[in-house]
């Protein structure tokens, strides 16, 4: 037996972790969400990091080497990213597609977001290439020079850009009224084309089988448990139905069409399209029935968005958490950590993964970064992440072992060719980097981390 999960529980599931993160801070009372980075040390073949494999493994190796966590500070619905250009041939909506692999929807320079109603066609019903970029922001489907309609969805704001749209993603969201009912805001034309749209609407029509005999002075009657929708056939010069368009003439998009009225209607949940004709045979047409509750009502559910976009962007180090003049090669997204040595959430906005030796003297200058080494007389051995005054901050995995350090031995730093170091005490991490759900991990080439740096750290879980 095959079978594939839909689109709807996708959502649903990320869905789910989006309420999750929502809230005052970076969670609710329940759950708390951070971005990780770790791992200086080099890869086997450092040009090509391995892929991470969902098993116990990989994400245990990734805790061993966690140098720090941030706390979410945006996130958002995201889809794959399609910019409008002039000269390309963009699909009409249809809901036999699964995704996003049709081009249906179009971001443009304005940074507005439309999708395809109608492709502009010839006389013979063959889809054209578009060439008038959209521009228009109501609720209104004007018909362009092109032939192309694109219904206006909304406008990215520029914060939202700035958190999650990059060369391969966009953001899209849901205009809540109590947020986005203010005429100011960004995403208030989105609002009213929410509030306009109407459920059971037929917004186009697939031509499954286009028979013989027709000629373009043939008529579709729409039958089903709505009301209102109109369609009109295109003959090719083979006598075939090429396509059919919305609306019962070719006044779609002008001043005098009415949508409900005049081309989708409403109420429809069920349809078929009957062809009356003189010596027309054989031809199949099946409805386009929009999302639910009309298309527009939802651009998440619209654009079939099943994946999340996470944002942090740290500076320096962070309030002394986040190790610089060093590298990381991995991030990941955790959620609920603990406290160290704790059975307690961990619900600051940073934290240090990394355990910490407290010399009894300052070094000289001391390297440290990807494959350097602190050798102890205990036979300890770790990563050397970060040194700060008296300060080592370091990691241990299966390749440096786990003995632990102890207070008062004599460790060597690879390449510190100075007197022996002494330690003085050992700092236990912020947090139990055993502890928390790790949900994603990326595997990337060498980050540099720089004092007077910062990063913008975008991370995409697509279900």
């Amino acid at each position: 037996m095959t079978a594939k999960i839909t689109d709807k529980l996708k959502k649903q599931l990320a869905q789910q972790i989006f309420d999750e993160a929502t809230g005052t801070k970076i969670g609710d009372s329940d759950n708390y969400y951070y971005i990780a980075v770790g791992r200086s040390q080099d890869w086997p073949t450092e040009a090509t990091p391995p892929t991470p494999n969902p098993v116990e493994y990989d994400e245990r190796t990734f805790r061993y080497d966690m140098q720090s966590i941030k706390a979410v500070e945006a996130f958002s619905f995201v889809i794959p990213l399609k910019d409008w250009t002039s000269g390309a041939s963009y699909a009409q909506f249809s809901d036999n597609d699964v995704g996003q692999g049709t081009s249906f929807y179009v971001r443009t320079t304005d940074n507005n977001v439309y999708i395809c109603i109608r492709q502009g066609k010839d006389s013979n019903g063959a889809g054209q290439v578009s060439t008038v970029k959209p521009d228009h922001t109501g609720t209104a489907f004007p018909i362009e020079t092109d032939g192309y309609a694109w219904k206006f969805l909304y406008t990215i704001s520029t914060a939202d850009g700035n958190s999650f749209l990059t060369a391969n993603w966009m953001p899209v969201k849901f205009a809540d009224s109590a947020t986005y009912s203010d005429p100011t805001s960004t995403y208030y034309t989105q609002y009213l084309v929410q509030n306009a749209a109407d459920s059971g609407q037929i917004v186009g029509y697939r031509v499954t089988a286009g028979g013989s005999g027709y000629t373009n002075t043939d008529s579709c009657t729409v039958v089903g448990d709505g009301i209102n929708a109109k369609a009109r056939i295109i003959v090719d010069g083979t006598g075939a139905i090429a396509a059919v368009e919305v609306g019962d003439s070719a006044n779609f998009g002008e001043t005098n069409f009415t949508p409900l009225a005049n081309g989708f209607g409403s109420g429809y949940s069920r349809a078929n399209v009957r062809i009356t004709t003189s010596g027309g045979s054989n031809a199949s047409i099946s409805p386009v029935i929009a999302p639910k509750d009309g298309l527009g009502a939802n651009p998440i559910n619209d654009l079939r968005s099943t994946a999340l976009m996470f944002n942090i962007k740290p500076e320096g180090n962070v309030d002394g958490k986040f190790v610089v003049d060093n590298e990381y090669r991995q991030i990941g997204l955790l959620r609920n950590p603990l406290q160290y040595n704790s059975n307690s959430k961990f619900t600051g906005t940073a934290a240090r993964a990394l355990s910490q030796l407290n010399l009894t003297t300052i070094p000289s200058t001391i390297t440290f970064g990807e494959d350097i080494l602190i050798n102890g007389d205990s036979n300890a051995q770790s990563y050397l992440d970060y040194w700060n005054n008296i300060k080592l901050w370091y990691h241990q995995n299966e390749t440096t072992g786990f003995t632990p350090f102890r207070a008062g031995e004599v460790v060597t730093v690879a390449g510190y060719s100075a007197s022996t170091l002494t330690v003085d005490s050992i700092s236990a991490p912020e947090i139990d980097v055993y502890s928390g759900d790790v949900l994603y991990i990326n595997n990337t080439t060498d980050v540099p981390r720089e004092a007077q740096g910062s990063e913008d750290i975008k991370l995409v879980v697509k279900l």
